[in-house]
């Protein structure tokens, strides 16, 4: 083993004799984040390291999607206790109950976590790099363990079309969907992801919601992906979340359009005050790797 796959394991296996060992995905969980906790209890399995896993709130293509593989999402939804030792994967700022002792995540930040164990990578999905570490561990890795990590990655990245990818990815993607014969079409039209316009202003609003806590700040963050956004229904959806970033009490809201017929994206960022400052890119950004860093070094510097 590396030394890294050693510090892995041997945190991972006292974790597990002193209680329970949770794997969780972050909140409202998506595909790569089932996929990546699935993937993370098969490696641990595979050390004889006994684990749970414990989803909030998987959203509807992970459970949809994990259908296709015989996983049934509903059965890994669960809560922690304080009393756990969590595996924190696809996110790094813990909201669950627990001591995280391990983090693998694809997001950038400035401000990495202090946790045991902390990998953050450069990914276009982080299922591939838990998919990376079983085979760095010389865990078995079956055809339908790869079929995931690259399912996750063709719909965490937009059909492989987010500045989040790089070209050298989204090749290597490309060439292991052939490989393990997965439908190319189905991964490009559900990685796409494009959302049904006629839906009430209020749901489209929430879609993919997650929460940030940046120091004192509290930033929440949603976004739809269309090639229909309309002015009127734009409004509408503003006016939804201008209601609820008071409801929530948050510094800020990022409400963001992704248009991948187009290769665009428009991001919205929501005062208190009702305010709105938009900010149009000329390509398709990536939330996690473009958005976020720089709304949390502009939150952590005002707080200085």
């Amino acid at each position: 083993m590396t030394d890294r796959i050693t510090h892995l394991y041997t945190l991972c296996e006292a974790a597990a004799a002193r209680g329970r060992l949770v794997i969780t995905g972050h909140d409202r969980a998506d595909f790569d984040s089932a996929a990546s906790c699935v993937l993370m209890q098969r490696l641990l399995a595979a050390w004889g390291v006994k684990s749970e896993i414990a989803l909030h709130t998987p959203d509807r293509q992970s459970r949809r999607v994990m259908a296709r593989f015989g996983v049934e999402v509903s059965a890994l939804e669960g809560e922690t206790t304080p009393e756990d030792a969590l595996i924190l994967v696809d996110h790094h700022q813990a909201t669950r109950a627990g001591q995280v002792i391990v983090c693998v995540d694809h997001h950038p930040t400035d401000y990495p976590p202090d946790f045991p164990y902390v990998q953050i990578g450069d990914c276009g999905a982080c299922a591939v790099m838990v998919l990376r570490l079983m085979q760095e561990a010389g865990a078995r890795v079956t055809p339908e363990d790869e079929r995931l990590a690259v399912t996750a990655l063709y719909l965490d990245t937009i059909a492989l079309k987010s500045a989040k990818i790089t070209p050298e990815e989204a090749a290597w993607g490309e060439k292991q969907a052939r490989r393990l014969g997965l439908d190319e079409d189905w991964l490009r039209r559900e990685g796409m992801g494009l959302m049904d316009m006629s839906l009430p202003a209020c749901e489209l609003a929430m879609l993919g919601k997650k929460v940030y806590v940046f120091g004192k700040r509290r930033v929440l963050s949603t976004y739809v992906q269309t090639d229909a956004m309309t002015q009127e229904k734009l409004e509408a959806i503003l006016a939804v979340l201008h209601g609820e970033i008071v409801r929530e009490q948050a510094d800020l809201w990022v409400f963001l359009v992704h248009d991948p017929s187009r290769l665009r994206s428009t991001e919205y960022d929501l005062t208190p005050d009702g305010a709105v400052r938009t900010i149009a890119y000329d390509c398709l950004i990536s939330r996690g790797r473009d958005v976020m860093p720089r709304v949390e070094r502009d939150m952590r510097k005002e707080e200085v």
